[in-house]
C-alpha cells in the first residue's frame, strides 16, 4: 500500500488485534442464528466489540487515505512527481503502489470515491495479510513434516540461486519456481487459508434430489471439497506432485478451489502466491526446517482463516550445519 503500520514494532498493533477479534465475532454470530437480527447482536459484548473494531478499522484507513492523499497532491503542486525518489527513473516508472494507484484514479475521476477507495483498501488488508501468514505457516509445517520434498524445494533453489542466496528474488526467478508452487498449492489444499465460502442463490436449483430455494444461502466446506479421495487419491498425504501439468488433466476445475471461483474469487490470488513463493525462497534457502508435532496432535478450529488451536512448534536450523 505504501504506508507502513509497522505493527510488528508495536505500532499500530490494535488494527491487527481488531481484526482477529472481528473473526472471532463473526464466527461466534454465525454459530448463533438468534443473533442473526442486527438490534439483538449490538446490545452483546460480541455485538458491542464487534462494532467498535469496525470503527477502529475504519478510522485506521480513513487516516491512511487522508495522509496519502495530501502527500500525492503535495508533491504534485510541487513538481515532485517522482514517487520513488531514492531509485532510478526507470524504476520509478515501472513501481508504484497500490494505494497510489488507486487514489490517482481518485483524483482523475471523482466519481470513484474517496469512500470506494476505502473499500478496496479494507479488502486487501483484511482478507489479504492473515490468509497469507496462515498459508505461510501452514506450508511450512508441512515441509517440516516431509524431509524428503524440503529437499527437492532445495534443490530447485540451489539450481536457480546457485551459490549467490543472498541475492533478490526477481520476476523470473518466480516463473522458475515451479516446484515449491505445487508445495504451496498441496498446503493449501491440506489447509485452505478460508476454510469455508457462502453464496446467495439467484434462483432455485436442484442437486442431489433437493430444491435450493431462490435466496437461501449456500455455504461450500472448502476444507471437506479438498478430502474427497475421486479428486485427490489418498487426501491425507502431502503430495505437491498432484498439481504437476499432466497430473492435473481431468479434474474438475471446481475440486481444488482455495481461492474460491468464479466471479466472486479472491482478487489478489496471483499477488498472494507471489509473495509465498519469496518469503518461503528467503526462509528455505538459509534453514531447514522441522515440525515438531505430530499431524493429530495439530487440531484446527473453525474461523474465517484455518488456524491452529495450540501454536505451530518449527524448528529453524541453518542449513550449512
Amino acid at each position: 500500500m505504501g504506508f507502513n503500520l509497522d505493527a510488528q514494532g508495536g505500532q499500530n498493533s490494535e488494527y491487527a488485534t481488531a481484526v482477529h477479534e472481528l473473526g472471532d465475532a463473526f464466527l461466534h454470530r454465525v454459530l448463533r442464528p438468534w443473533l442473526y437480527p442486527d438490534f439483538i447482536f449490538k446490545w452483546t459484548a460480541y455485538g458491542r466489540k464487534f462494532n467498535a473494531n469496525i470503527r477502529l478499522v475504519k478510522e485506521l484507513t480513513k487516516k491512511v487515505l487522508k495522509e496519502k492523499k495530501l502527500d500525492m497532491i503535495m508533491r504534485s503542486k510541487n513538481g515532485a512527481t517522482e514517487l520513488f525518489p531514492n531509485e532510478s527513473l526507470s524504476e520509478r516508472k515501472k513501481r508504484k503502489a497500490f494505494l497510489e494507484l488507486l487514489l490517482e484514479h481518485h483524483l482523475k475521476d471523482p466519481s470513484f470515491t474517496e469512500e470506494d477507495v476505502g473499500e478496496e483498501v479494507d479488502v486487501f488488508m483484511f482478507a489479504g495479510h492473515d490468509t497469507t501468514a496462515m498459508s505461510l505457516s501452514w506450508t511450512l509445517y508441512c515441509l517440516g513434516k516431509n524431509p524428503e520434498i524440503q529437499q527437492r524445494v532445495r534443490e530447485e533453489l540451489d539450481e536457480i540461486f546457485g551459490d549467490d542466496m543472498d541475492r533478490s528474488i526477481g520476476r523470473e526467478d518466480l516463473t522458475r519456481l515451479k516446484y515449491l508452487e505445487c508445495v504451496i498449492k498441496e498446503a493449501l489444499r491440506l489447509y485452505p487459508s478460508a476454510p469455508f465460502i457462502a453464496r446467495e442463490c439467484k434462483e432455485s436449483f436442484t442437486v442431489l434430489d433437493h430444491t435450493v430455494p431462490s435466496g437461501g444461502v449456500c455455504v461450500i466446506l472448502i476444507c471437506e471439497l479438498h478430502q474427497d479421495p475421486e479428486s485427490f487419491p489418498e487426501p491425507e498425504k502431502f503430495i505437491p506432485e498432484r498439481f504437476f501439468p499432466g497430473n492435473s488433466v481431468g479434474r474438475h476445475p471446481y475440486a481444488y478451489v482455495p481461492f474460491s471461483a468464479g466471479p466472486r474469487n479472491c482478487i489478489g490470488q496471483k499477488f498472494a502466491m507471489m509473495e509465498e513463493k519469496i518469503v518461503l525462497a528467503h526462509i528455505l534457502k538459509k534453514f531447514r526446517v522441522t515440525s515438531l508435532d505430530p499431524r493429530d496432535k495439530v487440531v484446527t478450529k473453525p474461523n474465517l482463516t484455518t488456524k491452529n488451536v495450540q501454536p505451530l512448534r518449527l524448528r529453524f536450523e541453518p542449513r550449512n550445519l
